[in-house]
């Protein structure tokens, strides 16, 4: 054989075999042995964090909320059409544990700050084994839960959801506490893709950063004051459906994770508690206020202001009912501002005007992702 031409050959089988271990490398050596030895293969890892979407704060590691441990479900799509989107649907991650131990950062290929899921489950389950990026593949979506959420049900249309239970009724704050501590996390999807331009490729190989939250939502309602508030007395403050219904503390809510077509997202639904005589239900809002000051901001009397309510994605308008020296006064918050979803906050700011007899006036909306840390946000006004 001519030598020239015995090279070339030597070097398209290499180059073969190097394709193949990197695009069909999901699986990987079994039992989390060896890397093969190509360039491309990169096992796949896990990250878990309480989660959060604004790149100027930053994240809680899941494990300092006192969580060492999640299941991480995962998907590839190997197909994808204008139009229809990805298709060609792949299991990856069935379930998989994913653990937590402290200082064991970096100490295997598939444990990325601290989190692993190679041989994590005992007993009968199946060993889990390291898996490695197919970068042939089309798309990659992951998304996962802690204990309390269930097993998954799978859609119709090609989604997988769970459903959890909501309980924010209590007598006082520490009891509310008690029972949104004990919920479960569940995370956002988690999806990357190499094709370009049509979507962005940032996550494609490098560790999955899952993003935690929980199936409640923050409100709070504040009170400002545009002009001194010398003789302005504020009596009878209500915030509540302007259709007088109560507003839900119970029910459950599902997370639905898409895993086909064009949707790259999570989405939700809510169901409220049918029977408003089980559990305990906000009626009313009040406000503290003192005045003596012409410059404090107006809280609820709970921790930071803040309730915790149950998610409700469809809601109508909300309308504050005060008395102003004696005189009713209302303001209306319209229903596009009242979709509140779980793992976010939600202020309400309503100013009072002393400017030809005193009124409500500006009345201001702001939403952020719900974290321990408060930050400035915009606010939009109607």
């Amino acid at each position: 054989m001519n030598k020239t031409y015995g090279h070339i050959i030597m070097m398209a089988m290499a180059a073969l075999m190097a394709a193949a271990c990197s695009h069909d490398s999901d699986n990987g050596p079994e039992g989390g042995g060896d890397v093969p030895v190509v360039e491309t293969a990169k096992a796949i890892s896990f990250s878990g964090q309480q989660g959060e979407e604004q790149v100027t704060r930053a994240a809680t590691p899941l494990n300092e909320a006192g969580v060492t441990a999640f299941t991480v479900y995962g998907y590839k799509n190997d197909s994808y059409t204008d139009g229809e989107g990805f298709s060609g649907l792949q299991t990856v991650f069935p379930g998989y544990c994913v653990n937590w131990t402290a200082s064991s950062a970096g100490t295997t290929t598939s444990n990325s700050d601290g989190w692993e899921y190679v041989n994590q489950q005992t007993g009968s389950a199946p060993e889990q084994t390291i898996k490695y990026w197919d970068w042939g593949t089309k798309a990659y979506r992951f998304f996962a839960v802690t204990a309390g959420a269930g097993a998954p049900s799978e859609g119709i249309d090609g989604s997988t959801s769970f459903t959890m239970a909501v309980d924010c009724s209590g007598a006082n704050d520490e009891a509310v506490a008690t029972k949104v501590a004990a919920a479960p996390y569940f995370s956002k999807l988690w999806f990357s893709t190499g094709m370009l331009p049509a979507y962005a490729d940032k996550q494609f190989g490098r560790p999955v950063q899952l993003m935690f939250q929980k199936p409640f939502t923050r409100v709070r309602m504040i009170i400002k004051y545009t002009y001194p508030r010398e003789g302005i007395n504020l009596t009878g403050l209500q915030f509540k459906p302007t259709d007088g219904t109560k507003i839900a503390r119970k029910g459950t809510v599902t997370v639905i994770y898409p895993l086909t077509g064009t949707d790259t997202k999570e989405t939700y639904s809510s169901t409220r508690n049918a029977d408003p005589a089980e559990g305990e239900e906000l009626t009313a809002f009040t406000v503290d206020y003192d005045p003596e000051d012409d410059s404090k901001e107006y809280e609820f009397p709970v921790k930071d202001g803040w309730y915790t309510v149950f998610p409700n994605m469809s809601q109508g308008s909300y309308t504050l009912n005060v008395n102003v020296n004696g005189s009713g006064r209302t303001a209306a918050v319209p229903a596009q501002y009242m979709r509140w979803l779980p793992g976010y906050s939600y202020t309400y700011v309503f100013k009072i005007n002393e400017e030809g007899g005193v009124e409500i006036g500006w009345v201001e909306y702001a939403v952020t992702p719900w974290t321990e840390m408060e930050i400035n946000h915009t606010t939009h006004n109607w």
